[in-house]
């Protein structure tokens, strides 16, 4: 950086000669005291305000020394131009400057954020294994010693599990956001039921209802088809985000509606809660996870921040969409709809393209 800039300080130098030369022989004929504003220009570019100034100055001194035509100004006005190649290389060199130290503390903040997003990653990344880990410990406990077990320690059983799967989904939403947002999350694409697949999203939230003492209502509506082609295990993790989300803010005895029908050719999936509602300002920007930490602040009944956003983020990778319609004090429910991929697309391409092409 050093080296280029005294190459460019020379330049500049040889530019200066070459305009005051140009000017002492076509001085009387051309306005060629204009062209100053090159070097003065570059010389603030490259050495900012300071540089911007000296050049100026140099300019001036070089238009009184070298222009005849200048010579017949007068004083005033060659202190005019002087003082207008100082100004115009003073202002120059500090939007340059000011634009430097723009780009280097957004890079310092960029690097700061990758550094944040990849320790977090890491960090988050060791906590599944663990997790997993006490998931199945304590439902093996809770089958193995389930005859022995008095109301009170299956209680508290149920409720370590509920908040481990909580977390559990926590952690998987965190390590996932990144790829589904740069488009390199993998898709795999395969048939299923997807009445199986809702029926598995219940199962996984069942015991955190039964504890709220919340129902749980499914409806498939006749016309849906008995197979559908999507991520099986992403859509559930779909549907257990926002029946997790849905069982926070639904009151005890309250109810959560699935519903799953066609609509125009696409699978139509609905969690309607009982829950205190989500206010309209919040309801295009709701999925964003800066949005919603700013809901949560001003009481809105939102989650963590991640659910809403791997939901909408996992839907498009789809190829779908996802809305929310809410009302204070009347519930909230969300729709998605996944599209219809028929076998022969599905042997066309492979879930990576299928994704990225989702996402573009």
């Amino acid at each position: 950086m050093r080296a280029k800039k005294l190459v460019t300080g020379a330049l500049i130098i040889l530019a200066f000669l070459a305009v005051g030369l140009i000017d002492a022989h076509y001085g009387f004929a051309l306005p060629v005291w204009s062209a100053y504003l090159v070097p003065i220009s570059v010389a603030a570019i490259t050495f900012e305000t300071i540089g911007g100034v000296v050049a100026g100055a140099i300019a001036g001194l070089m238009l009184f020394s070298f222009s005849p035509a200048a010579k017949t100004w007068g004083t005033e006005i060659l202190l005019g131009w002087l003082l207008g190649f100082m100004g115009w290389g003073g202002v120059l060199g500090y939007f340059q400057w000011q634009a430097r130290s723009f780009y280097e503390v957004s890079k310092r903040l960029q690097d700061q954020e990758h550094l944040r997003d990849a320790l977090i990653e890491f960090l988050v990344h060791d906590l599944r294994s663990p997790l997993t880990n006490i998931i199945s410990g304590l439902e093996t406990l809770l089958v193995s010693t389930e005859d022995n077990l008095t109301p009170e320690d299956r209680e508290l059983i149920e409720m370590a599990l509920i908040g481990a799967h909580r977390l559990l989904t926590m952690v998987n939403s965190i390590l996932d956001l990144r790829k589904l947002e740069e488009g390199k999350f993998p898709l795999y694409l395969k048939e299923f039921e997807p009445r199986e697949a809702v029926g598995e999203a219940i199962r996984q939230v069942q015991l955190w209802a039964r504890q709220s003492n919340i129902n749980l209502q499914v409806e498939f509506e006749p016309n849906v088809p008995e197979k559908m082609i999507a991520d099986r295990w992403v859509l559930i993790r779909i549907l257990v985000n926002l029946l997790s989300n849905a069982l926070k803010y639904t009151p005890s005895s309250g109810t959560i509606k699935v519903r799953v029908f066609m609509d125009d050719g696409w699978v139509h999936f609905s969690v309607a809660d009982q829950g205190p509602g989500i206010p309209k300002e919040y309801l295009d920007r709701i999925f964003d996870r800066f949005v919603q930490v700013e809901a949560r602040k001003a009481g809105a009944a939102v989650g963590t921040g991640l659910g809403l956003t791997f939901c909408k983020l996992a839907v498009e990778a789809h190829g779908g969409r996802i809305w929310i319609e809410s009302e204070v004090g009347k519930g909230t429910t969300v729709h998605f709809v996944l599209p219809p991929v028929t076998e022969g697309e599905l042997a066309e391409q492979s879930p990576a393209a299928l994704a990225h092409s989702a996402k573009s």
